[in-house]
């Protein structure tokens, strides 16, 4: 037991340090900002391959407004998903060079969260540039595979009645399934399971899985609590409409993102002081 206090007390001493020391709330800042510029490449990319996908450019839009209305608090404001609806319907994605294009742009936030999580695990950055776009790349692969995933199993789930006479059998899906609130629960989940891989891709030191999937759990709670007691503080308390006016919302929104960007770096912090004191009780023992 003693043995164990010991372990936790220099855990919360080196996070502790690590967040006292570094600039976590400029690195996040500096996320926000890319994901201002990559965003609407991103959603748009995502709804031109699900629209070709499909076969409806429309459907393509309305299910990728579907899943980010799940990443970001509804109290943002029905305005700014609208903009954003319209800045997706009115731009078109044509030929290799402009899907290179979109994918450029994208992958600059994965970089600078790579870079962030770099200097906060005490490495220096030593890949070369190709790599750095690579270990981006493969990063933003992961959050789009993911994001279909997470709109295939919503497809299931509301085709359910319709699959069930294709095949003749009627099979009772568990109660859970069926539940209102599972999409956002398995959000949460697959928020968990990209967090997981970005600890362990992302920064130049290699943190062991064990270690990656605890920051990345312990992220994903904290941000899926941070978004109900946000979204809750938006439509109590907040008043950016009366300083901002019609860019009340939009101000929100950036608010939202980098207490994302926040959470999303302490996990970091978490997954390499677990691992880092976890060789260290090895090389003890």
């Amino acid at each position: 037991m003693a043995a164990r206090k010991g372990w936790l007390r220099r855990v919360i001493g080196e996070l502790t340090r690590r967040l006292h020391e570094s600039d976590l709330m400029v690195m996040a800042a500096a996320i926000a900002f890319y994901w201002l510029l990559g965003v609407i490449p991103l959603l748009l990319l995502g709804s031109s391959v699900i629209g070709y996908a499909i076969g409806s450019s429309d459907r393509g839009v309305d299910d990728v407004m579907a899943m980010a209305r799940r990443l970001i608090p509804a109290a943002t404001g029905q305005d700014v998903q609208d903009f954003i609806r319209s800045l997706i319907q009115s731009r078109h994605v044509t030929g290799v060079l402009g899907i290179g294009f979109l994918l450029w742009v994208a992958m600059g936030v994965f970089e600078v969260i790579a870079s962030s999580l770099t200097t906060l695990t005490e490495g220096r950055e030593t890949r070369s540039y190709l790599r750095r776009k690579l270990v981006a790349l493969v990063m933003m692969g992961t959050a789009g595979f993911l994001f279909l995933t997470a709109l295939i199993t919503g497809w299931i789930l509301a085709a359910w009645p319709e699959i069930e006479v294709l095949i003749g059998v009627r099979v009772v899906l568990p109660p859970f399934l069926t539940d209102p609130s599972f999409r956002r629960y398995f959000t949460s989940i697959l928020m968990a399971c990209l967090l997981t891989i970005v600890y362990r891709v992302a920064p130049v030191r290699a943190i062991s899985w064990p270690c990656a999937m605890a920051g990345g759990t312990v992220a994903a709670v904290l941000w899926y609590q941070a978004r109900v007691v946000f979204s809750w503080y938006l439509t109590h308390y907040a008043r950016y409409n009366l300083f901002y006016g019609i860019l009340g919302g939009f101000i929100g929104l950036v608010l939202w993102v980098y207490y994302t960007a926040i959470i999303l770096l302490i996990g970091g912090v978490v997954a390499d002081v677990l691992d880092r004191n976890g060789h260290r009780a090895r090389n003890h023992s």
